[in-house]
């Protein structure tokens, strides 16, 4: 006889079930230790009241678009279920149907709370992404300058029209959700049925239907007034500007008024559908205004462009184009640039190079590029050390200004000995001091002249000594991964590198989160899904957390609302290493103004994240931390925006004024680097002060070609850095020490120069001040019209053209090495332009380029030399250059003398036991004998 097997199924589901609580509360455990320990981080870094306003928002915000939506849902079940509290089946209903209705019956009670939960919370849980936009209609705040159009404060259109635009659409979505729920609800019913073709209804059907579609026109009604005010930040015009245009004015907007009171119309046509028989004024009203809105938002428009403003486009523009033009330049400060007339003087002297010395002594030969490599060969010394990035900045040595490069060292993390739970976590968990040259200045080897080197870091200047050089908060560290301080029973923090062996060291400061209960330690552990805080001995109850160590990531955790800059800087301040991160408060509803496109954004680096669609930008905070403590202070750097004046109202104590910024501190602020390419690139187009310049572009510039090829040559990070390949064939901008025409004080600058768009010469270069006293002033200095002044690309192509260079560059390449050139910068002297780009060399393989020379241009003067003095001697007076072909035996005699102390600099290396420096100067003078063979095998 056949036996069935007994089933196992009934079996496991209480297995089944155990492991899905178990998931559910693994997950929930994990949500709520995260959700704790993000509250202890705000707290350990002074920012509670931030986190605690935030979700307390987060939370009433859901909790009411959640009920609100269940409660409009339930209502309208509610509604259908008195209007049918009976079942009123069709005739011809089928078993099927007549089943479902029987079980909808039964479970009518439970469906009305869970059918409107469900809706309510898909719906609901969308409002906590309102916050940031009510907290911005609560602390409003005025532009005091009106739109064109409409002659509404700026402030509208930026602090309260996103909000009622969101709220508004959120609404009509709402109801819109609820009517189909109240036809289905009472189709279920049998109060509406569809025979053929023919719609019929009960009458408390129809009545109840007609009043949630006339409600739901209304809420349209509302949405086309909003629609008006949003035209103000459409794209829809032709000729190429942000805005509405005349057809947008002329004709887009009565038909939106039309469209509004048909809204209305169609509402009371719904009322008193009411009281008729049937659907056909309903449906009548419906389709009359789609036709109004196909008709007359679409045709109408279109027939206005092509036949009254394309044949007449610039008259019919002109005061649209206008709008765009001034509200673009006041939107990103093109408003502010003072423009100055350049000379370009032919008539530089010996005389003014020497009145202007300070600036020849802060000239930067050394590419950021390049520098970085040089560090990371020479100044990281172990490792487990990383210089990721280099910068520029400017310090008093002995009372005078000097332009410096400056890396940091900080730990590499993901080339650790080994990447084990102690390592990684409670072994390397900092870095250690930094590194700074001067950037004009070079050693007879090639190499830079380090006023800031080695470990423990040993200081050539008092200003640049580090009493604290230990670096727990970097610029490279991963985002969301931390260490833990304070461990074990002695100190086992990899500090600094000794004979035999490593220094140890145990954290002193007091940043972190405190692993003081187990309740901490087991949060920690759900949050990081890391067994090991609770079942090691190494953790104490004094150890600590650092939560994020990364300086960006901690600037957009404690101020989401606002946009940090891609490249945070180091400053060496009163003994310590801080980090100066730039913020921005953005805004994508600035009537007219142009938007940040995605060729604006390939000129910001990779890590940007300004967003795309930005029109109205302003740099109104700096951020600073402290790489030893992780302390954070936020300084309003332009209480003028009324952006940040709204989240000053919104976050009381939050941010402190720059007065209260530390003496000196603000000697290092620089003009930042994101909002500058930015500015740069729209100036391209709206340097104009004519709207019929804007129109026909014939005005319009361009950036110069780079006629280097340091950062392609050497680091594609660099180069890959930024986010598209058009920007990475373009100068951007750069710092440098200068004095400015008809100044007599030294600025420390951020220049860009330009070209016309289809020529090749410098038309302008517009710089931005960075000096104390002078922070944020922006100078257009224009090239006089009529004359021809070289672009950078240009002089590029001579210097390759120069025959003497071009010779020697031969023979370099002839000889095994790699020749990269460096940034051509354009440097203005008294009202004249020189021109100076660095040249490396790179033995083939190598592993480091060294400088080797500079050329300087002037006019029709090409010449260069192993040192700027020497370059600039040539140009303007009477010296011989080393590369001089018509002084061949000085030129190796000088090369023999170079090699002869390579030779005893490498002894001196490998007598000391510095093996690395033996091999860097055996290459050195194994490069210099191979120039002197090049030089005698052409018959020198």
């Amino acid at each position: 006889m056949y036996t069935r097997a007994p089933t196992t199924i009934g079996r496991r589901r209480p297995l089944t079930f155990v492991v899905l609580i178990g998931l559910a509360a693994y997950l929930t455990l994990s949500a709520l230790g995260t959700l704790w320990t993000d509250y202890l981080w705000f707290d350990s870094m002074g920012y509670r009241v931030v986190w605690v306003r935030n979700w307390s928002w987060n939370l009433l915000l859901g909790v009411a678009g959640v009920g609100f939506a269940f409660l409009v849902f339930w209502v309208t079940l509610s509604i259908a279920d008195r209007m049918f509290p009976r079942w009123a089946p069709f005739e011809d209903d089928d078993v099927i149907s007549e089943r479902f209705r029987d079980w909808i019956t039964e479970k009518s009670d439970r469906l009305k709370i869970v059918v409107p939960l469900g809706l309510g919370l898909m719906l609901g849980l969308a409002v906590p992404m309102w916050r940031d936009q009510a907290f911005l209609y609560m602390n409003r705040q005025p532009f005091n300058s009106g739109d064109p159009i409409f002659g509404l404060d700026l402030g509208f259109y930026v602090f309260e029209l996103p909000l009622m635009a969101t709220v508004v659409d959120w609404l009509f979505n709402l109801l819109a959700m609820a009517t189909i729920l109240a036809a289905v609800a009472h189709y279920v019913r049998g109060g509406l049925r569809l025979n053929g073709r023919r719609l019929s209804a009960a009458r408390g059907t129809k009545i109840h239907l007609s009043v949630m579609m006339a409600v739901l026109a209304l809420v349209r009604a509302i949405s086309y007034r909003l629609d008006r005010y949003e035209i103000l930040l459409s794209n829809n015009a032709e000729p190429g500007f942000f805005g509405p245009g005349f057809t947008d004015i002329n004709a887009r907007l009565p038909v939106i008024t039309l469209l509004s009171v048909v809204a209305i119309i169609a509402a009371v046509l719904f009322i008193v559908n009411i009281f008729r028989s049937g659907w056909t004024l309903a449906t009548m009203s419906v389709l009359g205004w789609l036709l109004i809105s196909i008709t007359a938002g679409a045709f109408y428009p279109a027939l206005v462009q092509r036949f009254d403003v394309l044949p007449n486009q610039l008259p019919r523009e002109t005061a649209f184009i206008q709008h765009n033009l001034s509200a673009t330049r006041a939107a990103y400060m093109l408003d502010q640039i003072q423009v100055r007339p350049f000379d370009a003087s032919p008539n530089l002297t010996i005389e003014d190079i020497e009145n202007n010395l300070v600036t020849i002594d802060n000239l930067r030969i050394w590419n950021t590029s390049v520098l970085l490599r040089t560090y990371q060969n020479f100044q990281e010394l172990e490792p487990y050390y990383l210089i990721g990035r280099v910068d520029t900045d400017r310090y008093l040595d002995n009372g005078v200004p000097r332009q410096v490069m400056i890396g940091i060292r900080e730990v590499d993390e993901v080339a650790l000995p080994r990447d084990d739970w102690q390592n990684t976590r409670l072994f390397y968990t900092h870095g250690f001091g930094a590194v700074v040259n001067q950037a004009n200045s070079v050693q007879s080897d090639g190499q830079p002249r380090f006023l800031l080197r080695d470990l423990p870091p040993v200081a050539s200047s008092p200003s640049l000594e580090l009493q604290e050089p230990r670096v727990y908060f970097g610029e490279t560290y991963q985002p969301g991964r931390p260490v833990m301080v304070k461990t074990g029973v002695a100190p086992q923090e990899i500090d600094l590198p000794l004979a035999g062996g490593v220094q140890l060291n145990e954290y002193d400061g007091d940043a972190g989160v405190e692993l003081s209960s187990f309740w901490r330690r087991l949060a920690f552990a759900f949050r990081y899904r890391d067994v090991n805080l609770l079942i090691s001995g190494e953790i104490r109850p004094d150890t600590r957390v650092l939560v994020e160590r990364n300086v960006r990531q901690v600037a957009d955790t404690l101020a989401p609302f606002l946009v940090s800059d891609g490249d945070p800087y180091p400053v060496i301040h009163d003994g310590k290493i801080v980090w100066i991160v730039d913020m921005y408060t953005t805004t994508s509803h600035y009537p007219y103004a142009e938007p940040v496109t995605t060729d604006a954004l390939d000129r910001l680096p990779a890590s940007s994240e300004m967003p795309r669609g930005t029109n109205y930008l302003r740099n109104s905070v700096k951020m600073v931390m402290s790489a030893h403590n992780g302390d954070v202070t936020f300084y309003v750097a332009d209480e003028d925006d009324p952006l940040i004046r709204a989240w000053l109202r919104n976050y009381p104590g939050m941010f402190r004024p720059m007065v209260d910024m530390e003496p000196g501190l603000t000697e290092h602020l620089r003009y930042p680097q994101d909002l500058f390419r930015l500015q740069g690139y729209l100036y391209l187009e709206y340097h104009v002060s004519n709207s019929g310049d804007l129109f026909t572009g014939n005005d319009a510039w361009s950036f110069p070609e780079d006629p280097s090829t340091s950062a392609r040559a050497i680091d594609q990070r660099i180069w890959a850095d930024l986010r598209g390949t058009p920007a990475a064939g373009q100068v951007l901008p750069y710092y440098l020490m200068a004095e400015l025409p008809g100044e007599e004080e030294l600025s420390y600058l951020l220049l860009q120069p330009f070209n016309p768009r289809t020529r090749r010469n410098m038309v302008s270069f517009l710089v931005a001040d960075s000096t104390p006293d002078r922070y944020g002033r922006l100078i257009d200095y224009r090239m006089p019209q009529g004359g021809f002044v070289d672009g950078v690309k240009q002089v590029g192509d001579r210097i390759e053209q120069d025959p003497d260079i071009a010779q020697q560059l031969s023979l370099w390449a002839a000889s095994g090495s790699d020749v990269i050139k460096g940034d051509l910068l354009v440097v203005p002297i008294e009202g004249s332009v020189i021109y100076l780009q660095p040249i490396y060399l790179e033995e083939s393989g190598g592993a480091f380029p060294e400088f080797r020379r500079v050329v300087v241009v002037f006019g029709e003067r090409i010449e260069w030399a192993d040192s700027l003095d020497g370059a600039l001697e040539l140009v303007f007076g009477e010296g011989q250059g080393p590369t001089d072909p018509g002084d061949p035996g000085s030129t190796i005699e000088q090369l023999v003398i170079e090699a002869l102390q390579a030779f005893s600099n490498a002894e001196t290396a490998l007598t000391s036991g510095d093996l690395a420096g033996y091999e860097r100067w055996i290459r050195t003078a194994r490069r210099t004998l191979e120039e002197i063979e090049a030089l005698l095998s052409r018959g020198g």
